[in-house]
């Protein structure tokens, strides 16, 4: 009896020792990894290709063509080029800067800023030195951009300022009234010659306002250089 006893208990430990709840163990994270992709050096430079064109167009539309330093279309065109010399956007844009400082030339010479127009021309003649068809167009443009030669006027003629009279500036309005004062003193007719019959309206109502009361008389003549003559009265 003893011996089926003992036997028992041992029985009843292996069973308690078989129910024992193992502790849990950790889960292991199975997350994936993310991988950024490898950008290949063509594809590093299509990218900053793209920045400096726009860049540059930017610059263009401003008017930032040469100035200022690392700030302008010309470098950033000249950079897309070191990275693809047949770039044709950037060529195209380079075509553009020297375009633009022609039609600024232009304005400039149709204005008699002769020495600001030559400027232009000068700085057009940077951009693309080895192009043949730009330096043609450049040297004829010069050509054009010449001050004529005053013509001889007579001794008692006074030679109008061109830019100020189209600007109608307060310079030319005191040279006016100033030169009404002299016809009204002497008691002078007065030509007006101006390039426009507009522009000669303009002078006489402003030579007019004046001398108020007093008749001033004056003739009205389209030509060139713009002057006022004193004639002698009849």
């Amino acid at each position: 009896m003893k011996c089926i006893s003992t036997l028992a208990v041992l029985c009843a430990l292996l069973m308690a020792g078989c129910s024992t709840t193992a502790p849990p163990q950790p889960k292991q994270s199975r997350e994936p990894v993310a991988v950024k992709p490898t950008v290949s050096p063509a594809e590093q430079r299509a990218r900053m290709i793209a920045r400096l064109l726009s860049r540059a167009e930017r610059a263009l539309a401003r008017d930032r063509l040469l100035m200022p330093a690392y700030d302008n279309a010309y470098d950033r065109y000249a950079s897309v080029l070191q990275l693809d010399p047949d770039n044709e956007a950037a060529e195209l844009g380079m075509q553009a800067i020297v375009l633009r400082y022609l039609a600024m030339a232009r304005d400039a010479a149709q204005r008699s800023r002769y020495q600001e127009a030559h400027r232009y021309l000068d700085r057009a003649a940077t951009v693309l030195p080895d192009n043949a068809a730009v330096s043609a167009m450049i040297d004829e443009q010069r050509e054009q951009t010449v001050e004529p030669q005053t013509p001889v006027v007579a001794d008692n003629a006074v030679l109008l300022n061109a830019g100020e009279l189209q600007a109608r500036t307060a310079t030319v309005k005191a040279q006016l009234s100033d030169l009404a004062l002299r016809a009204r003193r002497d008691e002078q007719m007065v030509l007006i010659v101006t390039g426009t019959d507009a522009q000669g309206r303009w002078v006489y109502q402003t030579m007019r306002e004046a001398v108020k009361g007093y008749l001033l008389r004056a003739d009205i003549k389209v030509g060139s250089p713009a002057r006022v003559e004193f004639l002698s009265p009849p």
